[in-house]
């Protein structure tokens, strides 16, 4: 049975025992109030479904730990979370208990990151990882219900696809040698995404049907058998002219091992690394590539990083009419928001609202100083 007494104050408290023998109480106006709740509680402990209201009083420093060492994610994953909670939660919640954590605690610690200027995406993961952490707490049993909750977050701005012209791509191909020509060609024309380039075996490629298979892919710590999203695992087509440059680099290579790897003395060697590739290939190319417009002056190539050979695809094929649904499933994107991105480009874009004003003409506004000067 709960223990009640009356306090100087007049009001009743109530005091409980949980599991290990430890007592926690409440405070009510009414004997009858507190009675009430002490026999709720013990009820919910017998009935085995009871949560500790101690269990909460842990720092969220220990607790993250805990939920630190039980947490399976890819060592990139794991490399670039450790950094995000070193500089951004752990230095802000580390000494708070974790049951003393409230929705507006957490809305208050992102309006500081936002007025520290961190950046909208960094605080976007930032507050992912404590939504985990809180989310974590909850199904242990140490809190009853996340704080992390209706929380308003810095929007990110949203930039628009960066991609190349045919000349500009023509203008970086020949500035490549073999094997990166071919393996940058079927870039501009699968859209694969680095990591599925780098991490592609001769197995995977279809040469019958012109098909490749995105299954493996090149991540920092070694090939991956499983692609970003399950979205990502996908077939994707190859045109003739990109599938028989293809066919001439794999000549004298094994036709099952990975596509792109590093050359010493023409033969294969290492996996590619991202960034060493990027600065001793891609770049170098980048700065020398010059292409002519259409009035015959000569024009440098905008500095834009590998990624935009995937625009450049998805690019080039919406402005050729290729639907945005195609689009998406080509390239893997897990949501149709990230390809209306392209939408812009499409042949008929903006056209109902320009035949619109075609069909009112006689009804348009003209300047005065626009019409006498007609």
């Amino acid at each position: 049975m709960p223990y009640l007494r009356k306090l100087p104050s007049g009001k009743w408290q109530v005091t409980v025992r949980n599991r290990a023998g430890e007592r926690y109480s409440e405070t009510f106006p009414l004997k009858t109030q507190a009675r009430a709740w002490g026999l709720d509680e013990e009820a919910k402990l017998s009935r085995s479904s009871y949560r500790d209201p101690l269990a909460g009083k842990i720092k969220f420093g220990d607790w993250h730990d805990r939920w630190w060492e039980a947490r399976v994610v890819e060592p990139h994953t794991r490399r670039g979370d450790a950094s995000s909670i070193r500089t951004h939660v752990t230095p802000y919640w580390a000494d708070w208990e974790v049951r003393d954590i409230a929705r507006l605690d957490v809305q208050s610690w992102v309006r500081k990151l936002t007025l520290d200027d961190k950046g909208a995406s960094a605080i976007r993961r930032a507050y992912n990882l404590m939504s985990s952490i809180m989310r974590a707490a909850v199904e242990e049993d140490l809190i009853s219900v996340t704080p992390c909750r209706s929380i308003d977050l810095p929007t990110e701005a949203v930039k628009p696809p960066q991609w190349f012209t045919v000349p500009q791509a023509q203008a970086i191909l020949d500035e490549l040698a073999q094997p990166w020509q071919t393996m940058v060609l079927l870039a501009f024309y699968t859209g694969l995404r680095w990591g599925e380039l780098a991490g592609l075996h001769g197995f995977r490629i279809d040469w019958r049907r012109s098909r490749l298979f995105v299954v493996e892919v090149r991540t920092k710590s070694g090939i991956k058998e499983y692609p970003k999203s399950s979205k990502s695992r996908r077939e994707v087509p190859i045109p003739d002219h990109v599938l028989e440059a293809l066919a001439r680099h794999m000549h004298d290579r094994d036709r099952d091992g990975v596509v792109f790897t590093t050359v010493t003395k023409g033969r294969a060697g290492r996996l590619l690394d991202d960034g060493n590739w990027r600065k001793q290939t891609w770049w170098p190319a980048v700065e020398k590539s010059q292409f002519a417009e259409v009035d015959g002056s000569v024009r440098s190539v905008p500095h834009y990083p590998p990624h935009s050979t995937r625009h450049t695809c998805a690019s080039w094929l919406v402005q050729k009419g290729v639907s945005l649904y195609e689009v998406q499933h080509l390239l893997g994107h897990e949501s149709y928001q990230t390809t209306q991105r392209y939408a812009h480009l499409a042949p008929d874009a903006h056209q109902a609202i320009l035949g619109g004003w075609t069909r009112l003409e006689s009804q348009l506004i003209i300047p005065a100083s626009v019409a006498t000067a007609a």
